[in-house]
C-alpha cells in the first residue's frame, strides 16, 4: 500500500505540471512502474493531446508488459479524438492499473474501470484529496457546464485597487507580479473587464522564462464591443488567443468593428444577455472546454462575480499601503449582512518582498 500511495503521488505530481495547458482535456498523469522500477512517467500533451497513458506507454515500450499503471484520473473508455486510453493499456498487456479518483463524464463514468476488470486487469482506487482538487475544474465543467472559478486581487491593505487619481500600477511590486504570472500559467483562461482592457490596456500574458507560450485563453467581457484594434491585447494575439464575449445586440449594432475584430484574428462569444451575467458568461466558457478560469478585472466584474456566489477560489496579493476613500474599492456595491457573508478558508499564504499572498477557498458559512 505504501508503494502504492508513493507511485501514485507521483502521477498526480504528473498532472498537476500541466495545469492551463492540456484544455479541453484535464490535466492527467500517469505512472509506469515494474518490480519496483520506474519504467515512465507522462502528463496531457500540451492541447490535451495525446493523453498521459499512451505516451506513458510509447516511452516503456514493451517493458510495460506485466507492470503497474498508476493514473491521476479513471482511464477513458470511449473514442474521442484518439482511441480509449483503458484499451491501450490492455493491448499493452499492462497487469493492474491504480487510480486516484473515478471519471464524472458519462462516457466514462465506471466504464473505463470496468472495461480494464473484463480484460483481467486489476483495478485499484485509492482516493486522492489532491487528485480530486487538481482535477476539480474538469469535475465542476462536466457535473454543472461551468469552470471552477478563481479571482485574483491586487490591493492596498485597505482594499484599495487604484489611488484617488485612477492609478493602479503598480500597488504590488516585482515579487508578487512575477507569482501573477505563475498563477496565470495554471489557469485555461485569464477574464478580465472592458473596463480594464481600456484602462490599463494590459496583454494578460504569461511573460515568464519558460512559460511564454502557454495554453491559455485571454478572455474579455465587451457588453458593447468597444476593445480597440490598437489594444495590446490584439498585438499579442499570435502568442495567445484572444476571445471576446459580447451580446447579440452589440454585434448587431457594431457590426462593422465586429467585422474587423474577427479579421484581426479575435474569436467572438455571442450570447443573447445583454448584461453578461457571471452565469452565462461561465457557460458560454464551459460549453468551449474551459475548466479552470482566473477572474482579473477591475471592481465592476470582481464585484459581479464575488455577488454571483460562483467564484470558490480568491487570490488575494497585498500591498502595505494605505489608499484611503479616494483609491476605488477592489469589491464594491455589496449589500451583504454579517449572516450571509460567504466565509472564506486560508488555503495558503506567503511573503512576497513587502507584499503578502493569501490563498482563499470558499466554505459554507459558519455557525456559532
Amino acid at each position: 500500500m505504501r508503494e502504492d500511495q508513493h507511485f501514485l503521488d507521483h502521477a498526480i505530481r504528473m498532472g498537476a505540471q500541466g495545469m492551463g495547458r492540456t484544455w479541453p482535456n484535464p490535466s492527467v498523469g500517469c505512472v509506469l512502474v515494474k518490480d519496483g522500477q520506474l519504467l515512465a512517467a507522462a502528463r496531457s500533451a500540451d492541447g490535451g493531446r495525446p493523453h498521459a497513458e499512451t505516451q506513458a506507454l510509447a516511452i516503456a515500450g514493451a517493458a510495460a508488459r506485466g507492470a503497474t499503471a498508476y493514473v491521476s484520473l479513471e482511464p477513458c473508455a470511449h473514442h474521442g479524438g484518439t482511441p480509449p486510453c483503458a484499451q491501450a493499456l490492455i493491448d499493452a498487456g499492462i497487469a493492474r492499473v491504480v487510480i486516484a479518483t473515478t471519471d464524472p463524464d458519462p462516457r466514462v463514468s465506471g466504464k473505463g474501470m470496468a472495461m480494464l476488470d473484463d480484460a483481467g486487469i486489476a483495478v485499484t482506487t485509492l482516493t486522492s484529496p489532491t487528485a480530486t482538487h487538481d482535477l476539480r475544474g474538469f469535475f465542476r465543467r462536466v457535473t454543472e457546464g461551468i469552470p471552477h472559478t478563481a479571482m485574483k486581487l491586487a490591493t492596498s491593505l485597505d482594499g484599495r485597487i487604484t489611488d484617488a487619481q485612477g492609478a493602479s500600477q503598480w500597488i504590488t511590486g516585482a515579487p508578487a507580479r512575477a507569482h501573477t504570472h505563475r498563477l496565470r500559467a495554471r489557469f485555461d483562461a485569464i477574464l478580465t473587464g472592458i473596463g480594464t482592457a481600456l484602462a490599463d490596456d494590459p496583454e494578460l500574458t504569461v511573460r515568464l522564462p519558460g512559460l511564454h507560450h502557454t495554453h491559455g485563453v485571454r478572455i474579455v467581457c465587451d457588453r458593447k464591443l468597444r476593445l480597440p484594434l490598437n489594444s495590446k491585447l490584439l498585438r499579442v494575439i499570435d502568442v495567445q488567443p484572444l476571445w471576446l464575449v459580447t451580446s447579440a445586440l452589440a454585434v448587431e449594432q457594431a457590426a462593422s468593428h465586429a467585422t474587423d475584430l474577427r479579421e484581426a484574428g479575435v474569436i467572438l462569444h455571442v450570447v443573447e444577455d445583454e448584461a453578461l451575467a457571471p452565469a452565462t458568461i461561465l457557460r458560454t466558457l464551459g460549453a468551449e472546454g474551459i475548466s479552470r478560469v482566473l477572474v482579473e478585472a477591475g471592481s465592476t466584474l470582481s464585484t459581479a462575480f464575488w455577488a454571483s456566489g460562483l467564484v470558490e477560489t480568491l487570490h488575494w496579493y497585498r500591498a502595505p499601503i494605505v489608499l484611503g476613500d479616494g483609491g476605488k474599492p477592489a469589491i464594491a456595491g455589496l449589500d451583504t449582512t454579517l449572516g450571509d457573508a460567504q466565509r472564506l478558508i486560508p488555503a495558503a499564504q506567503m511573503a512576497l518582498g513587502v507584499d503578502h499572498y493569501t490563498c482563499y477557498e470558499s466554505a459554507p458559512c459558519l455557525q456559532d
